[in-house]
């Protein structure tokens, strides 16, 4: 198992797509639902998710942070894989991207080998691990996933 090579491809694959109406439709519906959630706070068109971000995963990274970064929120990523669906879509058309998911992580396979992930690749997981922690229910190739509301941090008990 690997990640798709986002820093590599950030440029010349990803960039160009990251102005699509609906991509970025799909970011506010689901991401909004996380920090509404939790915050009461609204996500709105030109925020990233980044901009919520709470915890120190990055702490030891020396030098400029990698631009996908910006779309990484620890804990957030039943509410950023539909987003990343979208872009995998995009960016690697003729791959049958699907979502795999269970209670604890939900990512973005391609069927084969590569993973489109955002999170554990930002937090340093390796695929396999993050494939295995995923790994419950396959969602048919471009089915996005039905987030539901978080329960916020603090109302857990």
């Amino acid at each position: 198992m690997r990640y798709y090579d986002l820093q590599r491809h950030w440029t010349k694959r990803i960039e160009p797509h990251l102005a699509d109406r609906k991509l970025n439709a799909v970011l506010v519906r689901d991401f909004n639902k996380f920090t509404q959630g939790n915050w009461g706070k609204p996500f709105t068109h030109g925020q990233f998710p980044r901009d919520f971000e709470s915890c120190d995963w990055d702490w030891e990274h020396r030098g400029p942070a990698p631009r996908y970064w910006r779309y990484v929120r620890h804990g957030a990523c039943h509410w950023l894989v539909n987003f990343n669906l979208r872009l995998a879509q995009l960016v690697e058309p003729d791959r049958p991207w699907r979502i795999v998911s269970s209670l604890a992580h939900s990512t973005v396979w391609d069927g084969k080998q590569t993973l489109f992930e955002f999170n554990f690749l930002a937090f340093g997981i390796p695929p396999d691990e993050c494939f295995r922690i995923a790994d419950g229910r396959h969602l048919p190739p471009g089915k996005e996933y039905q987030a539901g509301n978080p329960v916020p941090w603090n109302a857990v008990a």
